[in-house]
């Protein structure tokens, strides 16, 4: 039950290896007399397993966990804490001293925390205990990296392995604060599947603690999908795929990345055309208004309250369960297949209206029909205005970028965001937006700052991604007129030939070489071989 609580998952072995490794590498570097490997989160002690193995008992070995059974198999070599590393069992004081008073200086942490974004602690006694990284949406390794940073001396190394969650929005006050406080040395972005049964990409992180310097490297890594699919299947070394595709960035550029993102795709050889591609860019919010659609599922199933008769929809787990609260009158609710309805259908029936979900929205295409009751008391249609034509949409969840004009007046769901021009706009036709958005540069900018170039368990792009992506000025000019019309075109029929053609013409207005053009089309040859983004490959020459 612990376990299952605290969202632990144990660490295989291959894995534990790898991330040991990357920490020894970095502490040998620290030339400390005498190691301490601190573990807060130690199971089965896998990870120090891992360490003992290629530095034997040169170092000590201390482990925190609060699950007794779990530690039952710890080796007596090392010093075992049974006890909640996050907040420990009667203490008053801040989390942090009361460690420092019970462990020896610790000069590296190894661990693998739980990655559960249940909420098991309280928010206040986290304040109270000293933890700052708990504004907001957050995930359980963000505390005990936090507690890591305070736990560890000057220069000591801590490595972690984390869920992929890490590279979110949600996530940016974490990534801003390892960046501005600590060298960090490496992040390897390993991808799905390393853990079984568990549906979450994995990323290891080292950090050194000590204030980063203009000159401060970090070592980035991505497993990519065929590299995976090697490693899973076969007894190759994580360490050896490493060193064949590790490649170093300057620290600081992190902090130049919208949201501190880390970038980790992007090699400093690629810098300048990501520079150019930025150039001359729109204001999102001095073109368009934002929005998203009806808050309601693609299913449309909803309950209703006996009391105050308002539709709501509802979780899984209050369905398992059998009863919700109503969000408008506070009465309980019975959450059944008998009282579960539904207010969107594939065919109108009157007092409705079409709506497009996710799944509809293709890049320039919109795809099946739905329809959904007006007027129903408790549904959240947003602001109607917002679904006037014409307007740009965009899918928000997805591999890829997927945008389409809605010339018909449809509502949205939620998983759709609308892009309307602002009255004061310059009268841009929509579609020149449409086709640039669309585009493989686009696409190439996205991939290497946000790094979404594999199926995720939910990848999602956010109005702080879509306002992010460099749009260039409308101009007015013949090339910005050809540009339109292509993609007038591929609105009314996609076709792939038409779509190079229309590529084309978006790298001139990107003034792109062909060497540049080159890089792009690269990138988006090797995107996994999944329908989502097969059409974004491209089998010609570049020569425009």
């Amino acid at each position: 039950m612990v376990a299952r609580k605290y969202g632990v998952v144990y660490t295989p072995d291959r894995l534990a290896d790898f991330a040991a490794e990357l920490l020894c590498s970095e502490i040998e570097e620290s030339k400390f007399d005498n190691i301490k490997v601190l573990d807060p989160a130690c199971g089965e002690c896998a990870l120090l397993d891992s360490v003992k193995k290629i530095k034997g008992k040169g170092y000590e070995y201390i482990g925190i966990d609060v699950d007794k059974t779990a530690i039952l198999s710890a080796s007596r070599e090392y010093t075992i804490i049974n006890n909640d590393t996050i907040l420990p069992k009667n203490v008053r004081k801040k989390t942090a001293e009361f460690w420092a008073g019970k462990l020896p200086v610790i000069n590296a942490i190894i661990a693998n925390p739980p990655w559960s974004s249940e909420k098991i602690y309280n928010r206040d006694d986290l304040r109270n205990a000293g933890f700052e990284l708990t504004v907001g949406q957050y995930d359980s390794f963000v505390l005990f990296l936090e507690l890591a940073y305070k736990m560890i001396c000057e220069n000591g190394v801590f490595a972690f392995i984390i869920p992929d969650s890490i590279f979110d929005s949600q996530n940016e006050n974490l990534r801003r604060f390892l960046t501005q406080n600590t060298e960090i040395k490496v992040i390897a972005r390993l991808g799905e599947k390393l853990f079984d049964e568990v549906n979450r990409a994995t990323t290891i992180i080292v950090c050194k603690k000590r204030k980063p310097t203009e000159q401060s490297i970090t070592k980035c890594f991505r497993l990519s999908t065929d590299n995976r699919k090697k490693y899973l299947l076969t007894d190759i070394q994580l360490m050896d795929i490493y060193k064949e595709n590790v490649h170093q960035v300057l620290q600081k550029r992190f902090l130049e990345n919208p949201s501190c993102n880390f970038d980790v795709d992007t090699r400093r050889e690629e810098e300048e055309l990501l520079a150019k591609i930025k150039s001359s860019s729109i204001i999102w919010g001095e073109k368009f208004n934002f929005g998203r659609g009806v808050e309601i599922s693609k299913s449309g199933n909803v309950v209703f309250c006996s009391k105050c008769g308002c539709a709501q929809g509802y979780k899984k787990s209050q369905l398992e369960n059998g009863e919700k609260i109503c969000t408008y009158c506070g009465k309980k609710i019975e959450v059944s297949e008998s009282t579960i309805g539904s207010v969107i259908s594939k065919h109108s029936t009157g007092n409705d209206n079409r709506i497009l979900v996710g799944e509809n929205v293709k890049r320039y295409g919109i795809e099946g029909k739905c329809y959904i009751k007006t007027s129903v008391p408790g549904i959240n249609y947003k602001d109607l205005r917002m679904y006037t034509p014409p307007k740009l949409i965009v899918r928000k969840t997805g591999l890829g970028i997927y945008a389409s004009i809605d010339y018909t007046g449809s509502m949205t769901s939620q998983t759709v965001y609308i892009l309307k021009l602002r009255d004061n706009a310059d009268g841009t036709p929509l579609e020149y937006y449409l086709a640039l958005l669309n585009s493989r540069v686009i696409y190439y900018f996205y991939l290497k700052v946000y790094g979404e170039n594999e199926w995720k368990s939910h990848p999602y792009l956010t109005k702080q991604i879509i306002y992010s992506l460099p749009i260039r000025e409308y101009t007015q000019s013949a090339l910005d007129i050809e540009i339109i019309k292509l993609a007038k075109d591929l609105a009314r029929k996609y076709e792939y030939s038409k779509d190079l053609q229309l590529e084309k013409l978006i790298c001139r207005k990107y003034e792109l070489t062909d060497a540049e053009i080159r890089l792009i089309y690269d990138e988006m040859n090797r995107l996994p071989d999944l329908g989502a983004v097969n059409n974004m490959k491209v089998e010609v020459d570049v020569n425009v």
